[in-house]
């Protein structure tokens, strides 16, 4: 009996442990393609460089609701920090240029030009962890 035991837990003991791994690395940062995904407090590093970005908060959000027509889109506004080697800049990105808040969608930090691409969730969405995508390329 108890072979019979260790047969069938062992293969479940690799189960559960594979997807404790595959939801760690849910919560933190992903980078494929010129694009970082960002959980909130999170950090990402641009792939063979000495620049990370962190997603420090949220800082307002009026986007239409999901499933909602609007007269106005709305806009997302949050803080990131762009870090390299020694140096660290406060930036606040909008989910669109938004010139009365002297917000815009975009911005450089050494040597890279970001620009925001989404933030979940879209508020009236299916609760979910927090992220900020950006798209990134090397500015000549």
């Amino acid at each position: 009996m108890m072979n019979i035991k260790a047969i069938f837990c062992v293969p479940l003991f690799f189960l559960m442990s594979n997807c404790k791994t595959q939801t760690s690395k849910t919560e933190t940062s992903v980078v494929t393609n010129n694009t970082i995904t960002i959980g909130l407090e999170k950090q990402a590093k641009i792939p063979n460089s000495k620049v990370s970005i962190q997603f420090k908060e949220v800082v307002e959000d009026s986007r239409c609701p999901v499933n909602v027509t609007c007269v106005w889109e709305g806009i997302a506004i949050v803080n990131v920090e762009g870090i390299s080697g020694t140096e660290k800049t406060n930036f606040q990105v909008g989910t669109r240029d938004f010139t009365p808040k002297n917000v815009m969608k975009s911005f450089s930090f050494s040597g890279y030009r970001f620009t925001l691409t989404e933030l979940k969730p879209q508020p009236g969405a299916k609760p979910e962890e927090a992220t900020v995508t950006f798209k990134y390329e090397k500015e000549n």
